[in-house]
């Protein structure tokens, strides 16, 4: 099989999905082809790619292989690249991007979204969920920009994203309060004192006209001191977010101000921390990639089966 291993190009992403240590095996079997500069932002030259028994191509190149590996979702620019049929793996978060499939489809692309990729028990196998959390809260306090001792923060929501949070702000020895469903309809009580107010709810995208109510609605923000912190760690789409005001941001564009109200909502918080993540992606990844590469799709890992969409006309 010809593999791609795409650079990541948003900017201030420094991430690559696979590294030289986790490759070596694979290149040794398959044709592997890495972008020209893909491990740059983590210091990785392209001598080393080339030392694992990598080649080093062209994106256009890359971009022709039969599968294509990424972290972060591919441009709609770089799907057009890639020919009917092909393969490639990466963060989609298709449910909130229905622009996103349709491109995919409309290009007759097999995809797998790494975020698909469960175990046995149900657990993502390529993730930085509870760091996700971790790091978004250690951003928010650096937003806030005063001693997280005297912090109040209200987290909403206690999935595996909110931990990440709830363990981040009490080695913080900040005040942490944990909301529930029924404390969302009562969040004009709740605002009043908060100084940095979490969202971790990954609520369901409805593409149909009805939408999800607004918890915090824009008239809530004059409840919270000037300087107060909200973030959004789900990074739930514009308008389907329970904060009004909320937005999704990015890694060269981390946050904004609406009515002197701080507002984070990364698209990507593992970005952040481009080395301890991507190392954790590449080791998580590697035995999923040699599965696929040695065996294809049709005889690959019934899990890795599990997460494939199939987008191509003839299947």
């Amino acid at each position: 099989m010809k593999i791609g291993i795409a650079a990541e190009n948003r900017p201030q992403e420094k991430r690559v999905v696979i590294q030289p240590p986790e490759i070596d095996k694979l290149a040794a079997r398959h044709e592997v082809i890495v972008e020209k500069g893909a491990g740059l932002g983590l210091g990785i030259p392209d001598r080393a790619f080339v030392g694992a028994g990598c080649e080093i191509g062209s994106r256009k190149k890359v971009y022709a292989c039969h599968l294509v590996v990424r972290i972060k979702e591919p441009s709609f620019e770089e799907i057009k690249m890639m020919r009917p049929g092909s393969i490639v793996m990466s963060m989609m978060h298709l449910r909130c991007r229905p622009n996103l499939e349709a491109a995919l489809r409309k290009q007759g692309l097999i995809t797998i979204p790494l975020e698909n990729l469960k175990d046995a028990f149900g657990k993502r196998c390529v993730e930085a969920v509870l760091d996700s959390g971790r790091i978004g809260m250690e951003y928010g306090f650096k937003l806030w920009g005063k001693d997280p001792r005297t912090a109040c923060v209200k987290i909403m929501g206690y999935g595996s994203i909110a931990v990440g949070a709830i363990r981040a702000a009490a080695r913080k020895f900040a005040a942490v309060q944990i909301l529930n469903k029924n404390d969302f309809l009562k969040m004009n009580k709740h605002i009043p004192g908060t100084d940095i107010l979490v969202d971790a709810i990954n609520r369901p995208y409805r593409r149909e006209v009805a939408k999800e109510p607004f918890f915090v609605t824009r008239e809530m923000l004059k409840l919270f001191k000037p300087g107060s912190v909200i973030i959004d760690l789900a990074s739930n789409p514009q308008n389907h977010a329970p904060v009004e005001t909320m937005r999704p941001t990015t890694l060269s564009d981390l946050y904004y101000m609406v009515d002197g109200i701080y507002h984070t909502s990364c698209w990507g918080w593992p970005g952040l921390e481009p080395k301890t993540i991507a190392k954790r992606y590449s080791l998580q990844l590697k035995p999923i990639l040699e599965d696929l590469a040695d065996n294809g799709i049709d005889q690959c890992s019934y899990l890795t089966k599990a997460a494939i969409l199939y987008f191509d006309e003839e299947r």
